[in-house]
């Protein structure tokens, strides 16, 4: 089995962060469990943001090995 790259993983896991999201509860609930699950679905998302960014350090990274850029 490949290893998936950061673009694949960052996918995977905004894929969890609107997953965390679309699963808000409705209606009468706790401002308490709100805030934290909206915590909880940024750091998911942040996660995301650091693996699309090593994505693109990889990328570029082989672009300069091969004279690209």
């Amino acid at each position: 089995m490949a290893v998936p790259s950061y673009r694949e993983l960052a996918q995977r896991t905004l894929g969890q962060a609107a997953s965390e999201l679309n699963a808000m509860p409705q209606g009468q609930v706790a401002s308490a469990e709100i805030q934290a699950r909206a915590a909880k679905a940024t750091a998911i998302a942040t996660v995301a943001t650091a693996q699309a960014l090593l994505e693109i350090g990889d990328t570029l990274r082989e672009h300069l090995k091969r004279g690209d850029g």
